[in-house]
């Protein structure tokens, strides 16, 4: 069947590392508090550099991965919740950066679902229309919308970039995708907006919140049905996929769904003990990384699947 497949790969974090043990000069928590409910042990945040400096970096990595140049790409989609503006889009900010020339080029918000999102509307683009080949990117800077005086919420997030070059086929490829929303406000950010004279209304209120214990049952329903769905959707079976890669954000979580779904937990790829939860980049960072370890090979099927703020789920199932 036609479909799309990977055929570049790339990622970017920034330099600058937060331990866990250093939140214990300004909250009161320890390495062992996070690290035993998370599995988080530490995540890199950006001091200078901006959402767009970050999936840049990812995207320019893909693109060379690939061996293509900006006038072979035809699209340009980046998922994100923190960009730098609200317009231009850090999308169309790429494209010069690329040596991209009239692209197709927006960007989307699904939270930590977005990149599933995203690729799963860069498909449904290249299979419609006379373009061949997109850029998706994941892209963010959470360290900018994090309260770092709440302890539920600074100690999880980071920041980075990843991305991949996709392009249509119909020899050997597949892709499966399957997304949903739900409204419940449980996980949020609001947007930061300017003052009102006439109203002399200002406000701070944009930092990331969420109500921990309901997400997290959230997010093991989710993530089961995600997989389950897209599973059942495709045909496969679980011994099919060679790899699953899921949004990273708590090892307890996929831990669980292992255990309801009886998976194989060592098929599942983390890196969420080095990175926290990078949202929308998480996931095109952990495949990328997987990719250029040769955790992942070319040729194989991976399962992808994200949940996050929307509330939103998503998986993808591809052949790289």
């Amino acid at each position: 069947m036609n479909g799309i497949k990977v055929v570049g790969f790339g990622h970017y974090v920034p330099e600058t590392t937060i331990k866990n043990d250093d939140f214990k000069e300004i909250i009161d928590t320890s390495d062992e508090w996070i690290s035993s409910r998370t599995g988080i042990k530490e995540r890199r945040i950006s001091i200078t550099e901006t959402t767009t400096d970050l999936a840049y970096k990812a995207a320019l990595m893909a693109l060379l991965d690939s061996k293509l140049t900006g006038s072979d790409i035809d699209l340009v989609i980046t998922a994100t919740m923190s960009p730098d503006s609200y317009t231009p889009s850090i999308s169309s900010k790429l494209l010069s950066k690329l040596g991209i020339e009239k692209a197709m080029a927006f960007d989307i918000s699904a939270a930590c679902s977005g990149f599933v999102y995203a690729l799963n509307i860069a498909s449904a683009i290249l299979g419609q229309n006379n373009l061949k080949r997109a850029i998706v990117v994941g892209a963010e800077c959470l360290s900018e919308l994090l309260d770092y005086t709440d302890r539920s919420t600074c100690v999880l997030f980071g920041d980075g970039a990843g991305a991949v070059v996709v392009e249509k086929t119909n020899e050997n490829g597949y892709f499966y995708s399957m997304s949903k929303t739900d409204t419940e406000n449980i996980l949020y950010a609001n947007a930061i907006r300017a003052n009102d004279m006439l109203l002399n209304n200002e406000t701070d209120n944009y930092h990331l919140k969420m109500d921990g214990k309901k997400v997290y049952k959230f997010a093991l329903d989710a993530v089961s049905d995600a997989i389950d769905n897209v599973l059942k959707m495709s045909g496969l079976k679980d011994s099919d996929i060679d790899l699953f890669i899921p949004h990273q954000a708590n090892e307890r979580i996929i831990m669980s769904v292992c255990k309801h779904l009886n998976l194989d937990f060592n098929k599942f790829y983390l890196n969420l003990e080095r990175y926290g939860n990078t949202s929308s980049a998480s996931i095109p960072i952990a495949l990328s990384e997987a990719y250029h370890n040769n955790t992942l090979r070319k040729g194989q099927t991976v399962l992808l699947v994200g949940f996050g703020a929307g509330l939103t789920w998503a998986s993808t199932i591809l052949k790289v």
